[in-house]
């Protein structure tokens, strides 16, 4: 989750962030901040996120980003 957290800093440097952050309503992930990220996470988890996984609540919290990265990998 770490990891997570650090690659979201990087984007947002601003951001106060924690695992349970609710980063859309909270308005830490705007739709430029989404792009940078989802490119970001493919490249430190080498997984391929597809257009159906970017959906609100796979990037709702750090927690479900993480979720979703376990998932993508067992996939692979």
């Amino acid at each position: 989750m770490e990891t997570i957290i650090e690659i979201i800093k990087g984007i947002k440097p601003s951001a106060q962030v924690d695992e349970n952050t609710r980063l859309i309503d909270e308005k830490v992930l705007d739709s430029l901040a989404m792009i940078s990220l989802v490119a970001e996470l493919s490249d430190e988890f080498d997984v391929d996120i597809s257009a159906q996984d970017i959906i609100p609540e796979n990037f709702e919290t750090v927690k479900a980003i993480k979720a979703l990265m376990e998932r993508l990998e067992d996939e692979d």
